[in-house]
């Protein structure tokens, strides 16, 4: 949820929570004082009517004519001082409905007679009054949300903007481009600190990020030349005529390890570049026919181990990539189905609308099959393997967001790409 939304959630439920504790206190006291202001004009109207009734010649006909706000009766009961208001219905001709009345009941003696009197006032009007005002209430504190809400979105976004503009920079930014990031001033102190924060970060890891590839590059040449010297001079010793077959053994057991070094080197270089996203031009490649020529180039390889290879192509698989990264992607997995599989053996090629499947027979695994993609682990520890293909399958897959899996079931062996990459949304300014 957008911090606005979330602001604007809580700032209604405490509206809505203050609306409506006020809105019942409000009702209370606005009642209250309604039935006051009517209990005071019954006493007003007692007053006024006891000093009519002094002067009428005829009681009981005076209250025909008091529409109903003046009831006597002669009563036996003595005059007290105790009087009742209560509430009462009564039938009206005109409107041909029961009317709501409040009543006030005393017994007052008149010319020497008791009666019991009761004067009315209808709380009809009051009532309609006290439901217009909370109706009013409440389409006033509805307008006032929506108003408050719309402004403040829209103060918001203005405010808010500069943020998203470092959103936008944060986003743009690619640490292998060694880009420095320079972010716009604003008249927001606490963005302005943001932002250099930001700008002291991204200048500290292109530092780290430059030293670290300069050191790479100068291991890589620093350790290919003297490599290249030893298998040099190995390969010169091997030419002597007066060696012994012991003498020649420990030639080739070194010149062996020379070459598992240059090729681990090489591995670790390929890695740490890809890693570090150096590899930046992009082209559409249809696979099908990178595998095929790839193929082509590895024919031997695969009538020596006497392999079967079965190819389902049930869709023209288009990838938008480094051409490098991407022949470095199905060297890998082409020549590990072929190096890890079984003398006549299978491989079986599948692609669909977004994924590529290779499979071969081979080995159970001898470890679990999600450690696979960690750098130097390797099914069987004496396997001349550098244990770092599927390391570099899986950055690879990274650098492009695309999804690598690994599974065995029934002595197969299948390493799955999908190549639906993640969509990473652009921020919006718009929003918040």
């Amino acid at each position: 949820m957008k911090l606005l939304n979330q602001t604007n959630l809580y700032f209604i439920s405490v509206s809505l929570v203050i609306f409506c504790l006020g809105g019942i206190l409000f009702y209370t006291l606005f009642e209250i004082i309604i039935d006051n202001d009517i209990a005071h004009k019954l006493h007003e109207r007692k007053t006024y009517n006891l000093k009519q009734l002094q002067k009428s010649d005829s009681l009981l006909l005076y209250q025909q004519y008091s529409a109903n706000m003046l009831y006597l009766r002669p009563t036996g009961r003595p005059e007290t001082t105790t009087e009742i208001l209560s509430d009462t219905t009564i039938y009206d001709d005109v409107l041909e409905e029961r009317i709501l009345y409040r009543q006030l009941s005393f017994v007052k003696t008149i010319h020497k007679k008791n009666y019991f009197i009761q004067i009315r006032r209808a709380a009809v009007e009051q009532k309609s009054l006290l439901e217009g005002v909370v109706l009013l209430e409440g389409l006033l504190f509805l307008a006032f949300v929506a108003v408050l809400t719309l402004v403040n979105n829209r103060v918001s976004r203005q405010i808010w903007k500069p943020f998203y503009a470092i959103l936008d920079k944060i986003g743009k930014y690619k640490i292998d481009l060694a880009q420095s990031m320079r972010l716009r001033k604003s008249n927001i102190d606490e963005f302005n600190e943001l932002a250099k924060a930001i700008e002291t970060m991204t200048d500290k890891i292109n530092r780290e990020f430059n030293i670290q590839k300069e050191f790479a590059e100068n291991a890589s040449h620093e350790i290919q030349t003297p490599l290249a010297i030893v298998k040099n001079k190995l390969e010169i010793l091997l030419q002597s005529p007066e060696l012994s077959k012991e003498q020649m053994d420990l030639i080739n057991s070194a010149s062996g390890a020379a070459n598992r070094l240059s090729k681990l080197n090489e591995a670790l270089i390929i890695l740490s570049k890809i890693e570090n996203r150096q590899f930046h031009e992009m082209t559409t490649v249809c696979l099908n026919d990178e595998i095929d020529q790839l193929y082509a180039t590895l024919d031997e390889l695969v009538k020596m181990k006497q392999l079967r290879v079965e190819k389902n192509y049930s869709e023209r698989l288009e990838v938008k990539m480094n051409t490098h990264l991407l022949g470095i992607l199905l060297e890998n997995m082409i020549t590990n189905s072929i190096k890890h599989n079984l003398t006549g053996g299978r491989i079986n090629i599948i692609i669909t609308d977004q994924t590529l499947s290779v499979s071969n027979t081979g080995e159970p695994l001898k470890v679990p099959s999600q450690k696979l993609f960690q750098r130097f682990i390797k099914s069987n520890t004496k396997s001349p393997s550098l244990g770092l293909g599927l390391s570099i399958l899986k950055a690879v897959c990274d650098t492009y967001s695309f999804r690598i899996t690994y599974h065995e079931s029934a002595g197969w062996h299948t390493v799955s790409i999908h190549f639906c990459q993640v969509e990473v949304a652009e921020p919006q300014h718009e929003e918040i």
